[in-house]
């Protein structure tokens, strides 16, 4: 997730830190909860295993840990939909908070300025209607209050249209999805990894 807040300013990082960490502690919750249930699946047809013939025995277990398995994958997606759920809650009820929005949003539109190229390359800004007076504030001091224009398609953030037509924007949204294959991919390292000690207490078994 931190390439959700990696290039904002310090005054926005900091917003979207809290609301981030809050999200990670509801994932780990459902990460934990998905081991727990699979373990106690795998160990539920490894003792069942251990009272039937050998030919049995292969099939509880293999059973037992494909949906082990199926129950890892399904805790992955609902983790990462409900982090994202959550943050998406929390940038909205940002939005509405005009002083502690008007440091991230300010952060948004510097930001997406230089990556433009700077002022003299701008041709449009595009904002939600909420956000146009916040936008005029910021663009008067640059001679460019003129170029704000409202769109209702672009939330939480701007975006900027230079004299050569390329585009540029740069919203909350825009950070939460370009962050969601890594999130995911954190969420699947946790569901994956194997248990502390099971690879070693398998092993003793084996012996």
């Amino acid at each position: 997730m931190a390439n959700l807040t990696a290039l904002l300013e310090k005054e926005a990082s900091a917003e979207i830190d809290t609301i981030l960490s809050e999200a990670h502690a509801r994932a780990s919750e459902i990460v934990a909860q998905a081991e727990e249930e699979a373990r106690a699946l795998t160990a539920q047809g490894e003792r069942l295993a251990q009272t039937q013939a050998e030919a049995s025995k292969v099939r509880a277990k293999s059973a037992a840990q494909l949906e082990a398995a199926s129950l890892r994958l399904r805790a992955q997606h609902e983790a990462v939909e409900g982090v994202f759920s959550a943050v998406e809650a929390e940038l909205r009820s940002l939005i509405k908070n005009g002083r502690r929005y008007g440091a991230v949003f300010e952060a948004l539109f510097n930001e997406a300025l230089e990556a433009l190229g700077g002022p003299e390359r701008l041709a449009k800004v595009f904002v939600h209607p909420d956000d146009a007076a916040r936008a005029r504030k910021l663009a008067e001091g640059r001679g460019l209050a003129d170029k704000v224009e409202a769109d209702e398609s672009v939330q939480g953030g701007v975006k900027l249209q230079a004299t050569s037509n390329v585009t540029v924007e740069n919203t909350l949204f825009d950070r939460l999805r370009a962050a969601r294959e890594e999130l995911a991919s954190e969420v699947s390292k946790l569901l994956m990894a194997e248990p502390e000690g099971e690879g070693a207490q398998g092993s003793a078994q084996g012996a």
